[in-house]
């Protein structure tokens, strides 16, 4: 499913995520980061990401509970004791310190499969070409850079498995000898055509001045709409952060869950801006049954 926020310009999508990834990190609350993590995997849903982020969301949810067992065990910050680990205590702060930072990190995960999902390589460079082409250039080599070797590793295993050569299969001299021999095939298939996009390019003046897009993207009204409804409700939150508000008391020692009224109008804002892209589809949806109803 294709839903509208693929459709708009490049610069409101690079913005929203900016602005979505600023206010994660700032607002440490639990409820906020639960409510994020809900709100970008409805999003990733509504995309057609799903198959993308369960098969991520193993990794995604073993590197949380590495972060989240870990901290505890290595800070001793906090009043609180729970027990002592090897004579070193254990401490209820550091625990749910280690789970908020785990949350967050989550959070920015789930949000860059979105990313990737929206701002593809024509967007990405179409965005930083004009202001640092060779670091947009080496950028989005970088982003493709490890599914395209994997994809390529699985075409050069499927081809010699044909041929009887394997890396599973004889002595580990043998099977050295062919992982080698895979490996030196990857890279030389990876840099003749690296040789050749780069020539390429060059040919085509990437870099250079005056050169026009053959993808162009012009910002509307509502476009400008949608960043001075992002510009808004990010200074919102960074308000409410620089106030104290939308965050959790942890150290040095863990204050109440309980949100203020204020929180809950902070926690209002931050949901919208999350959200943003899933209004977006909504209001698109109910526009177009409010059109075929005149109809």
């Amino acid at each position: 499913m294709n839903i509208q926020f693929k459709e708009i310009h490049p610069f409101v999508s690079f913005f929203y995520y900016g602005c979505t990834g600023i206010s994660i990190m700032l607002l440490s609350h639990p409820l906020f980061l639960i409510t994020a993590i809900l709100v970008l995997v409805s999003l990733n849903i509504l995309q057609g990401t799903k198959e993308k982020l369960l098969r991520s969301l193993p990794h995604i949810a073993g590197m949380g509970m590495v972060i989240a067992l870990l901290n505890p065990l290595f800070v001793r910050r906090g009043s609180t004791i729970l027990f002592y680990f090897r004579n070193n205590p254990v401490t209820l702060e550091a625990v749910v310190y280690g789970v908020v930072m785990a949350m967050s990190l989550v959070c920015i995960f789930i949000l860059f499969i979105s990313f990737n999902e929206v701002i593809h390589e024509r967007k990405f460079l179409y965005l930083f070409s004009k202001i640092w082409p060779q670091l947009a250039l080496l950028l989005v080599i970088t982003l493709r850079f490890v599914p395209l070797f994997i994809r390529r590793w699985k075409e050069l295993y499927d081809i010699q498995k044909l041929r009887n050569y394997s890396m599973f299969k004889g002595s580990i001299k043998n099977r050295s000898q062919t992982g080698m021999l895979y490996m030196q095939k990857l890279l030389t298939w990876s840099m003749e055509e690296a040789l050749q996009t780069a020539e390429s390019m060059n040919a085509r003046g990437f870099g250079g001045k005056g050169r026009s897009h053959y993808q162009l993207y012009n910002m509307s009204g509502f476009d400008w709409g949608a960043v001075f409804f992002l510009i808004i409700f990010t200074a919102t939150c960074m308000w409410g952060t620089g106030n104290g508000l939308g965050a959790l008391v942890i150290y040095p020692e863990l204050g109440s869950i309980a949100l203020t009224q204020v929180d809950w109008m902070l926690y209002g804002v931050f949901t919208l801006l999350i959200g943003f892209p899933i209004l977006l589809e909504g209001g698109m949806h109910i526009r177009w049954h409010i059109l075929n109803s005149t109809k």
